[in-house]
């Protein structure tokens, strides 16, 4: 608004700000590039962070909202009749089989079914006894092509092959695991699991979204009286309606620190290029103040330019980052989460760079038009010296240079130090996690291969008895004996355990661990209290409670209390012994998983009359591992009641799941770096250009090109050693400090400090460096001596 009387100048500082920005090309680029690596940066992050619940939401949505678990066919086909159901997928796992090593699991799904479990197929599905839908990847482990209507050739485990014609392909990739899924007719069903199977049918209900959990039990519960099913056989899916994820918030948390992080290393570049284009530009407002600008002005001046830069940054950045996150998450996208991060990091990333020029424009309004004439880059109190001669030398000149610019000294160099920091932070992370060590305390205490008895190792055979498949004595001495003979097996492990159930106050479980004599030496290093002496064990019926276990499953029993074990006997009786706890102890490093019992195998072989081994640890010779892996799987192929785990596999799991968390931040970190990079090219090159008449003037009275060349490689490595000293110091100090507090959680972190990553940072800084030596003496020798000291602002 204009007052009456007043000149309306507001066009003139348009133009003056327009004029501005059309003769700083080169700090616009840096400014605009920084602004838009960091809002494209942040809202992919903010996308994604949305994006990954949203995709699980719209996956679970598709699923069913109850299940009606082994029912007969004549109950299954009356829902169909039902008005308040949309869809019924229809489920059966009809058996197992292992082929080439992999287990493939046959089973009858309708097309409604496999659309609610995102399982995509192309062709028909099985209708005859004798059609199939496989995975391409199992064709290929055949050695078929994917030609719809072939007959494939499938050997089953005992012994005998079966032709089945190809009508379609399933679109799962799971064969990278070792387990395929194949769709068989329910012809084929039924015959191998007789005419009344019991099938599971899952209830899409149409009006789904607007109902609560309990609306969905009570209606599920009346249809199943209605159609004389028991209530065991009734399952609500509270997965559908408890569709926020307990970690959701942490998760985003998680994704906006990150995207601080990143803008505060953006902000504090684009507060280091306004401030050093600021100070560049003193003079020039000392000029405008001396023909009647005022201080308003020129805050209006310098805050329109950080607005039209912003303008053009943050729309680019946003659309890269729309698009990235769009990509991560393609199914996690919805348009209102997209339009509200856009317009949300669109404001922030705004309020960001307005914040960032705050300073600098306070600067260049608080000029007055007297000190502007008298302004230099290089202000500041500088130390009186008694010394009458001083030598001058390259190395010198390089250190006043510094000592005169402070404040752009100190912002390049926290902004270097920023971003290495971080890296070597991160870096220390990664590195310092050992997923060997963590294999070997979770699955593989010793061997590199564990083969078990197939019960409760996924949820296909989490109902598998284990004492069942114990009574087949398939872990027998001759099986071992096998093993050894296998040539770089130098020896094996049994390991005991067996799924009993027990009671102690008021509290019930299964599954016990067992441990030999051999075992007793690791039991005594975690030892809390009591005892672990295996022959007192024996011979007072005792047993261990493993603490940590107990904890996690609130389980409370001390020294004295009695422990009641139910056991599966080889005949096949149950039968009930009582046990004293003897002794405490923290943890049993052992193949199974965590339970919280141990007791010595004797007693529970001697309960159970049978050799209660679940799995064999084959210990090998290093150099052989891939021929003997071959020959353990030639061993057990064709038993499907055996399986195999490697502790390559192990060490690959736990170290992937790592790696994903610390890789991601290591991106961010390393795109902070960058922004460091740019504020180092910005302040060199800004530096250099406001020095062009002094460089002139120490040419003019003897500076060689020798000495010049020195003078700017000794300003570049005072750069680099200072950011470098910054980096090692706070960055190894952070590092320790942070793989100390992480060991307290994962005992499977040692400290170890990223010599690679600090040489590779080291490298990149000092190639930076030496290309801007470059950039700068070569435009010096564009330049005659004369031209040089006639520059002008």
């Amino acid at each position: 608004m204009t007052l009456p009387f007043e000149n309306d100048t507001r066009t003139i500082i348009k133009r003056i700000s327009s004029r501005n920005i059309s003769a700083n090309r080169k700090r616009n680029i840096f400014i605009v590039l920084t602004i838009a690596l960091a809002s494209a940066l942040l809202s992919a992050i903010v996308l994604y962070g949305f994006g990954v619940p949203q995709e699980t939401q719209k996956l679970n949505q598709k699923t069913a909202q109850i299940v009606y678990h082994a029912i007969s066919e004549q109950q299954g086909q009356e829902l169909y009749n039902q008005e308040e159901i949309a869809w019924v997928g229809e489920f059966f796992h009809a058996f197992s089989e292992e082929i080439n090593h992999s287990t493939v699991h046959f089973t009858y799904a309708n097309a409604a079914m496999l659309k609610s479990q995102s399982m995509p197929y192309s062709g028909d599905l099985p209708t005859a006894e004798d059609e199939i839908v496989v995975q391409e990847s199992f064709l290929d482990s055949l050695g078929y092509s994917d030609e719809l209507g072939q007959t494939i050739n499938i050997p089953f485990s005992d012994g005998t092959t079966h032709d089945f014609k190809l009508t379609g392909i399933l679109d799962v990739k799971t064969g990278d695991i070792g387990r395929y899924t194949a769709i068989i007719s329910k012809e084929l069903a039924e015959q191998q699991s007789g005419n009344d199977i019991g099938m599971d049918y899952y209830i899409g209900l149409k009006n789904a979204k607007n109902m609560s959990e309990e609306e969905a039990a009570s209606y599920a519960n009346t249809l199943a009286q209605q159609l004389e099913i028991s209530d065991d056989n009734v399952i609500v899916r509270s997965t559908y309606f408890n569709l926020k994820d307990e970690n959701r918030g942490s998760d985003m948390l998680f994704y906006f620190l990150i995207g601080f992080i990143t803008f505060v290393g953006s902000g504090i570049v684009i507060y280091s290029i306004f401030y050093i284009s600021v100070a560049s530009s003193i003079r020039n407002y000392g000029q405008l103040r001396t023909i009647g600008t005022t201080k308003r002005q020129i805050k209006k001046m310098v805050y329109r330019e950080g607005k039209l830069l912003a303008v053009i940054g943050i729309p680019i950045g946003l659309v890269i980052g729309n698009v990235i996150g769009y990509l991560l998450v393609p199914d996690g996208w919805y348009w209102l989460t997209t339009f509200s991060v856009t317009v949300g990091v669109g404001l922030f990333a705004f309020m960001i760079v307005m914040l960032s020029i705050r300073t600098p424009v306070k600067k260049a309004a608080a000029v007055s038009p007297m000190e502007a004439l008298r302004y230099s880059d290089y202000q500041g109190k500088m130390k009186e010296s008694s010394v009458l001669h001083r030598n001058i030398t390259p190395a010198s000149l390089a250190k006043r240079n510094l000592s005169r610019q402070k404040t752009k000294s100190i912002l390049t160099i926290l902004s270097l130090s920023l971003g290495g920091v971080l890296v070597v932070l991160i870096s220390t992370m990664l590195i310092s996690y050992d997923g060997a060590a963590e294999a070997r305390g979770r699955e593989f205490p010793v061997g590199e291969f564990n083969i078990q008895l197939n019960a409760n190792q996924s949820w296909d055979t989490a109902d598998v008895s284990l004492a069942g498949l114990q009574q087949k004595d398939l872990l027998n001495a001759d099986f071992v004996n096998a093993i050894e003979s296998i040539d770089g097996v130098t020896g094996t492990k049994r390991w005991y355990y067996t799924d009993a159930e027990y009671r102690v106050n008021d509290y019930d479980d299964n599954w016990i661990y067992g441990f030999a004599k051999e075992d007793v030496s690791v039991l005594e290093e975690n030892l809390i209290a009591g005892t672990v002496d295996h022959h007192g064990l024996v011979s007072k019926n005792g047993i261990i409670l493993i603490k940590d276990t107990a904890e996690n499953l609130s389980l409370s029993a001390q020294l004295g209390d009695e422990v009641e074990v139910d056991f599966l006997t080889k005949a096949g009786q149950t039968i009930t012994k009582s046990y004293t706890i003897m002794g405490i102890v923290s943890n049993f490093s052992h193949p199974a998983f965590n339970m919280c019992f141990a007791m010595p195998e004797e007693l529970m072989n001697e309960a159970c009359e049978m050799d209660c081994s679940g799995t064999i640890s084959v210990i090998t010779e290093p150099d052989k591992a891939d021929t003997i892996e071959a020959s353990l799987n030639q061993l057990i192929d064709g038993n499907s009641d055996l399986v195999m785990d490697t502790i390559e596999e192990s060490i690959t799991y736990y170290s992937r799941n790592q790696q994903l968390p610390f890789g991601a931040l290591l991106i961010v970190a390393i795109i902070v770096v960058c922004f460091s990079f740019i504020n180092l090219v910005n302040t060199t090159i800004t530096n250099f250009l406001s020095r062009r008449q002094e460089i002139g003037m120490l040419q003019a009275i003897g500076l060689s090109k020798k000495q010049l060349m020195k003078m700017l490689c000794y300003e570049g490595m005072l750069y680099s050693a200072f950011a470098t000293l910054v980096t090692l110091l706070l960055g190894a100090g952070l590092g320790f400090l942070c793989v100390q507090a992480v060991k307290t959680m994962n005992p499977y972190f040692d400290y170890s400090f990223p010599w690679l990553v600090i040489l590779l940072y080291l490298a990149i800084l000092l190639m930076v460096q030496f290309i801007l030596i470059s950039y700068t003496t070569g435009s010096l020798r564009k330049q005659s001596l004369v031209e040089q000291i006639r520059v002008t602002e």
